[in-house]
């Protein structure tokens, strides 16, 4: 009895794992990210295509920012945006500076490293932005 509910549920929970997993999308920028890795496996390839993944979210969040910011009514919220994104930097900075000290050894492969760290701190902020975005879209369209 105690094997058919450790089966039972490690189904369970290879399901959800799998429903989970599929439902998940992968953002364009990393599908273009990834598919610029595959071309060539050289350090400076790969670095090349961080950098650019890097600008391309750097951009991406800069936008939403914007966008959130337009559609933000109230000037309290979008000063404590205003603040939000503010302390964000600061850490963001930090984080960078972090990356360079203690990254920086000769030899490609850790540009790579540095960039995708950098990439992940972004990634994340601006996948919160577009995440308050869609909320406050969401919100907005049942009181019309």
């Amino acid at each position: 009895m105690k094997h058919y509910k450790a089966i039972s549920f490690l189904v369970f929970l290879f399901a959800v794992v799998h429903c989970s997993a599929q439902t998940i999308k992968e953002d364009h920028i990393d599908e273009e990210y990834h598919k610029c890795l595959l071309k060539d496996t050289g350090y400076v390839t790969i670095c090349d295509c961080a950098f650019v993944a890097y600008e391309k979210w750097e951009k991406e969040m800069n936008n939403t920012y914007d966008k959130l910011l337009k559609t933000l009514k109230k000037e309290k919220e979008k000063t404590a945006l205003k603040q939000s994104q503010d302390a964000w930097a600061t850490y963001k900075e930090a984080e960078f500076t972090t990356y360079n000290y203690i990254f920086n050894i000769p030899g490609n492969k850790w540009c790579s490293i540095r960039q995708d760290g950098r990439i992940d701190i972004v990634r994340s902020r601006t996948l919160q932005l577009r995440n308050y975005l869609e909320s406050l879209k969401k919100d907005e369209s049942k009181f019309k």
